[in-house]
């Protein structure tokens, strides 16, 4: 991996390290599109032992913006 996508990885990783160290469960949901089709995350945590509580509020995103069918115009 070049040096810049490297300190790139790096930076984007400060956000999930408390969650990792934690033990807390996070999920990153496709919530927001860029103008091209890209996918923008959104990252949701919930506390300590409560995977059921994130499951439960992915899936009602999930249906009110649904995101399976979806994908970058380099792919669809």
């Amino acid at each position: 991996m070049e040096k810049r996508a490297e300190r790139t990885a790096a930076a984007f990783g400060l956000f999930t390290m408390p969650f990792s160290i934690s033990g807390q469960p996070a999920i990153s949901l496709p919530l927001h599109w860029t103008p091209e089709g890209l996918p923008i995350g959104v990252q949701a945590v919930a506390n300590y032992g409560r995977e059921d509580t994130l499951i439960r509020v992915a899936a009602q995103l999930e249906e009110t913006m649904p995101w399976k069918d979806r994908f970058p115009g380099l792919f669809g």
